[in-house]
């Protein structure tokens, strides 16, 4: 993991980035801080580009694909950071010598392939649960198990978490996932075919239905076709200036793997400055110590104060209509009711409505006012002191540091160009 972060004001844009990969396999976690993650883009030109969550696409890293945008750009401008980020983009998908078809074959097994291994280890999770709970013989349950975790991925695939469709993604033409039911078939029916025989080596008495079987051919499909992650991807950011950009703009991209010569990505965050815009202030990868820095309060404990808050209303209400006279019990249910969904909703939302006003007034404000008139040497600096604050974070606590060693700063003018600020390494 890692953690980053993007300032802007209408002068300049920061980015800052720490150096630490943590590879991890079996009963195995080592943490390196000597990774690079912030690389220009093209040469003589205010844009830089920085990466997180994996630093390969393909078994190819990230700084070699860079490098060879990077040459074959020739210095080049363009109009904006948008069409920097998707001429980088259409780089990598229309070039069969940095990754030729028979690899990109290989990496539709892998995705595929990773998918299907969440789905056993949830599998494996859900017999647990289900053996714990002596509900009965889980021999007897496993295939109605498995049955329903592939229905639940499915779900995923199909239906976003609010429950509205999810749609495919608008980088793959019209079509695409019957070219992929087309091309790969065999190899989607092979998958499946490992997938139950390792399952039954441990579980012997499961048995997959033709319909389930369908299931797993169409998740295989949706793997790389919707709009949905849940493979190994990278977050690619892209910030500067284009020719035609008076301010600085950003573009960020999840990007995963190259399928039927078309990269897997879609759109994640873009942020543009303007003349009466305010600043952008944008975490990246991990940022809970960012974002609790500029709120004032800690995400999970805001949600904890909320359930708790909730929890003790909802007693008080119950307590209260318990106690009040000469009511059958078919009316404290309707008073109890009728409350709870109607006037304790708007109390609570407006309760935290004003807590999120006090927050922004006293915290999340004077911060952003302070970063909108930063000249671009202290922008940088507090690029990294966020950088800094998650690194102390993890220092301090009993966890794997994950955040951490010498942060890179790449500050961008429209004037000045880019230029590196990177702190040494120590010995």
């Amino acid at each position: 993991m890692t953690s980053e972060v993007v300032l802007m004001n209408r002068q300049a844009v920061a980015m800052a980035a720490d150096s630490a990969v943590t590879i991890s396999g079996d009963r195995y976690l080592k943490t390196y801080q000597s990774v690079d993650k912030v690389f220009p883009l093209v040469d003589n030109q205010p844009v830089a580009v920085m990466i997180y969550n994996n630093a390969e696409i393909m078994s190819t890293p990230w700084e070699t694909v860079i490098s060879l945008y990077r040459e074959q750009a020739g210095g080049r401008s363009l109009d904006t950071v948008a069409d920097y980020a998707e001429d980088f983009m259409e780089f990598l998908s229309g070039n069969p010598d940095l990754f030729p078809a028979e690899h990109q074959d290989t990496e539709f097994f892998k995705v595929v392939a990773v998918v299907f291994t969440v789905l056993a280890e949830e599998f494996d999770h859900q017999v647990r649960q289900f053996a714990e709970s002596r509900q009965g013989n889980v021999r007897d349950h496993i295939s109605a198990i498995f049955e329903f975790v592939v229905g639940q991925m499915h779900t995923d695939y199909m239906r976003c978490p609010d429950d509205s469709p999810r749609s495919e993604l608008p980088c793959f033409p019209k079509g695409m996932s019957e070219q992929i039911r087309r091309r790969y078939g065999n190899e989607i029916d092979q998958l499946i075919g490992s997938l139950q025989g390792s399952l039954k080596n441990e579980y012997p008495g499961l048995v997959i239905s033709d319909d389930t079987r369908a299931r797993l051919r169409e998740i295989a499909v949706h793997a790389v076709v919707k709009d949905a992650f849940f493979e190994h991807y990278t977050g690619v950011v892209f910030a500067g200036f284009g020719a035609r950009e008076k301010f600085p703009s950003m573009r960020s991209y999840l990007a995963s793997s190259v399928i039927l010569g078309i990269l897997k990505r879609k759109r994640d965050r873009q942020a543009d400055i303007g003349a009466d815009s305010g600043p952008v202030f944008q975490p990246f990868a991990q940022d809970r110590m960012i974002r609790t820095f500029l709120t004032g309060m800690d995400q999970y404990l805001r949600m904890f104060v909320y359930s708790e808050t909730l929890k003790l209303s909802m007693g008080l209400v119950s307590d209260i209509v318990g106690r009040t006279p000469n009511l059958s019990d078919a009316q404290r249910n309707a008073i109890f009711r009728d409350y709870s969904e109607n006037n304790l909703g708007v109390a609570l939302n407006e309760f935290f409505r004003s807590i999120d006003n006090y927050q922004y007034a006293v915290h999340t404000r004077p911060i952003l006012r302070a970063i909108n008139s930063l000249p671009k040497k202290e922008l940088g600096e507090t690029a990294a002191s966020l950088i800094k604050l998650n690194s102390f974070q993890q220092k301090v606590m009993h966890s794997v540091e994950t955040v951490g060693g010498p942060i890179d700063v790449a500050v961008i003018t429209r004037n000045g160009g880019l230029e590196w600020h990177r702190e040494k390494p120590d010995l």
